[in-house]
């Protein structure tokens, strides 16, 4: 009796494996989504820019930031339709750009693609990507940027409205002091 049962918890084990082999597995017809093979291929672009300013300093924010979405799970945002918000197509979507993709890919992938919307009066000025909105913003390409022009880019992408550095002054210069002192704060590890 023991023995059917091992055997049963043994092919349903193998079943599984298989199935999940398969959703991951570019066989699955899910990930011919028109939306996906953008991401894929913007997220294949994005490694290709040279954006170390960027990278260097997410990477040692990063390793002290508790919380945060992974930018692999915040690029998988970008593919529709919205209700697969919290769904299991959601999640192998994620785990498929995460197996072929790093997080600084994925991190580059939002710097070159997010929608900096600044909305001033009745005009709203669509801003995609850093390289605009470092021209927007500061009137720079992005590597002449200094350190703090650079956090407040990085901190934009959070959340644009909310830290747009010409409608909320004060909320931006905190959250990037708090970049900032996370930024060069030693681990005491």
């Amino acid at each position: 009796m023991v023995k059917k049962y091992l055997k049963l918890f043994i092919s349903l084990v193998i079943i599984l494996a298989i199935t999940i082999a398969y959703l991951l597995s570019d066989f699955n017809v899910m990930y011919k989504n028109e939306e996906f093979v953008d991401l894929t291929h913007k997220t294949k672009e994005a490694q290709k820019e040279n954006l170390k300013a960027f990278t260097k300093i997410y990477e040692k924010i990063n390793t002290k930031m508790k919380e945060q979405k992974c930018p692999c799970d915040r690029a998988t945002d970008y593919i529709g339709p919205y209700r697969h918000g919290y769904s299991l197509t959601k999640l192998f979507y994620k785990l498929k750009i995460q197996r072929e993709f790093t997080q600084t890919d994925c991190f580059k992938y939002l710097l070159l693609n997010t929608d900096f919307k600044n909305f001033y009066g009745d005009s709203t000025y669509k801003t995609f990507g850093v390289k605009e909105a470092s021209e927007f913003y500061f009137n720079k390409k992005i590597n002449k940027l200094n350190e703090k022009e650079v956090l407040t880019l990085i901190a934009m992408l959070q959340n644009p409205s909310l830290y747009d550095p010409i409608r909320n002054k004060k909320v931006v210069q905190s959250r990037v002091l708090l970049l900032e002192h996370m930024l060069h704060t030693q681990d005491k590890n």
